[in-house]
């Protein structure tokens, strides 16, 4: 008998906790994107022509003259990429090495010194292009957590020696962030990983920059920005 009271009273303070917990649903955004239930991703960077670099031993990056791909074709990835049934594709435009794939203002080591097309092209673009050519809901990775050519080391640190303060790099993620944000159109998903530095710990405060220009986009990994 006294098994069964005990019964009951859990019973009840859980019907009770549960009935004061607000409901949590999910938006339109998060069930677009299970509903899309198979995504790519491409990765393409300078790693692919030195294999072996090493992004964390500072001042070893490549220069930006060793990435010229011959034959790069971005509708040949999105059309492999519907062919295999995926509804959503996400580009690497920047990884832990710090080249951008993108002509950013935000510093040197980008695509527009590079060969490939004399300086002019842009593979976020490009790829961009090509997802709305072939029906595909495009998303962007660009990691704020680490970046060789600025010396920043996961999570988002500054190493001692860099070339910038940790403040001056916080600008630069804004800067990057703000032109992937707003030059290429809607995006369907958006990846940090790794997350983003918290704004107590010295890092940049990128979670206004996301409520403007991106509201609508399915955010991966960033455990640590505050809640917008």
């Amino acid at each position: 008998m006294k098994n069964y009271i005990l019964m009951i009273h859990f019973l009840l303070l859980g019907l009770l906790c549960n009935a004061q917990q607000k409901e949590v649903i999910p938006s339109p955004a998060h069930v677009a994107w299970a509903e899309a239930e198979i995504g790519v991703i491409f990765h393409f960077d300078v790693v692919n022509y030195v294999p072996d670099y090493k992004w964390q031993q500072w001042g070893s990056h490549p220069p930006a003259s060793v990435f010229n791909p011959s034959k790069l074709d971005t509708d040949q990835w999105i059309k492999a990429a519907k062919a295999a049934g995926a509804k959503y594709a996400v580009l690497v435009a920047k990884h832990c090495s710090g080249f951008s794939l993108w002509p950013t203002k935000a510093h040197d080591y980008n695509i527009s010194k590079s060969p490939w097309k004399a300086g002019k092209g842009d593979i976020v673009k490009d790829f961009i292009q090509s997802c709305q050519k072939y029906g595909i809901r495009p998303g962007i990775y660009a990691s704020a957590s680490a970046n060789g050519y600025l010396h920043v080391n996961n999570p988002g640190k500054v190493q001692p020696g860099g070339p910038l303060t940790q403040q001056q790099y916080n600008e630069v993620v804004k800067t990057q962030l703000s032109e992937l944000w707003s030059n290429y159109g809607k995006l369907f998903e958006i990846w940090f990983d790794g997350g983003v530095l918290p704004i107590k710990d010295g890092g940049p405060d990128i979670a206004p920059l996301l409520k403007k220009l991106q509201p609508d986009a399915v955010v991966f990994k960033v455990q640590v920005m505050p809640k917008i």
